[in-house]
């Protein structure tokens, strides 16, 4: 039987792996864990210095402890049961981090506060069934380690507060690899990868929003619908790369036209939409027909390029964002029908005493 075929059986090791979900929330968190010489640093380190007050025993075992940790990333990249090996080696760790407690003077030790640094980073990268087993281990063993210690001369102030700033520090430095693991996962589920754009997800979130200030403003939000003229003619005539290379350099293109306020969307392959709160339909026109010809006076990665684009103008609080989607996609349609290279929009827009805009098609 191989080792494969071992490591994937039994309830115990679906008990540890969990679903893919949790599997995938691991494998993050272990690559962020990867570097963590700072955390064995900072308690190996703090443990040397107890060392030099309690006796030479606690030198052995932060020896063993960073063996363990490089064992543990060792087997972690050659076996295939990473939780499994996680767990026992938090596990060992864990046991290390109370013998040492033991051996530095149990409930009077400055090392009992460091016990939490296993238990934490469990936290951040464990599901919770093994995480609460972790934590209720580890409580175990403190007290064990409080119980069994033998009488000890107890530590100087300075220790304890050296032991106090490196437990902060571990917990500073795990605390940051969680934060930037949910930072990522929330830019992975908002932002679009190829162009830094927000995606369909963040439009519907942000379109709620500005639908209720201006309800209560009682102003318009402004939509625009873009589509690359073209676009299937760049990736087939110049390759896929080239494309992405377009779309990456029109997403640049837009956040240079658009006011801070004013955001774009990537909702589709060539498809954007750009969303602007306060605007009228004169307003969201005009900034269509800017953006338009922002493209076409300017080659996108070096090759001539044109847009489309559909206008629309809700009212807040009146209209959905399903509604003015429909609508600015039916002006699209339009500019596409009519020859591509144009602003179309889903309703005629009044007559105003400000100069018309050239090039626009209403």
């Amino acid at each position: 039987m191989t080792a494969r075929s071992v490591s994937t059986e039994g309830p115990l090791s679906r008990w540890l792996r969990g679903d893919l979900a949790d599997q995938a929330r691991y494998a993050d968190m272990h690559t962020r864990f990867r570097n963590a010489q700072p955390i064995g640093a900072l308690v190996g380190g703090t443990t040397l210095l107890v060392a030099w007050w309690h006796g030479p025993a606690l030198v052995g075992l932060v020896v063993l402890g960073g063996l363990t940790m490089i064992g543990g990333v060792q087997l972690h990249r050659r076996l295939p049961d990473a939780e499994a090996i996680g767990a026992v080696a938090f596990l060992l760790l864990e046991v290390n981090a109370a013998a040492a407690v033991v051996v530095s003077g149990g409930a009077t030790s400055p090392l009992l506060p460091l016990m939490v640094v296993p238990v934490f980073s469990q936290a951040v990268a464990f599901r919770l069934p093994l995480f609460i087993t972790g934590m209720l281990t580890s409580m175990v063993l403190a007290v064990l380690a409080v119980v069994l210690a033998p009488p000890a001369v107890p530590a100087p102030d300075w220790l304890h507060v050296v032991a106090y700033l490196a437990l902060l520090g571990c917990l500073a430095l795990a605390g940051h690899w969680l934060l930037s693991a949910d930072l990522h996962s929330r830019d992975e589920a908002v932002v679009d990868p190829l162009t830094g754009l927000y995606n369909r997800v963040t439009l519907n979130a942000r379109f709620d929003d500005l639908q209720r200030r201006a309800a209560d403003a009682g102003t318009c939000i402004g939509l625009v619908m873009l589509d690359v003229d073209h676009f299937k003619q760049v990736n087939d005539e110049h390759g896929h790369d080239r494309g992405d290379l377009v779309l990456r350099e029109l997403a640049d293109r837009l956040r240079q036209e658009l006011r801070v306020s004013d955001i774009a969307y990537r909702i589709g392959g060539e498809e954007f939409v750009v969303l602007l709160p306060g605007r009228d339909a004169r307003g969201t026109l005009q900034v269509a027909e800017r953006l338009r010809r922002s493209v076409q006076g300017e080659p996108l990665s070096g090759l001539p390029v044109t847009l489309s684009a559909g206008v629309v103008c809700g009212a807040g609080g009146t209209d959905s964002l399903t509604d003015l989607l429909r609508a600015a996609d039916g002006a699209l349609y339009r500019a596409k029908r009519g020859g591509r290279n144009q602003v179309v929009a889903a309703e005629p827009v009044p007559d105003s005493p400000r100069q018309p805009v050239p090039g626009a098609h209403t």
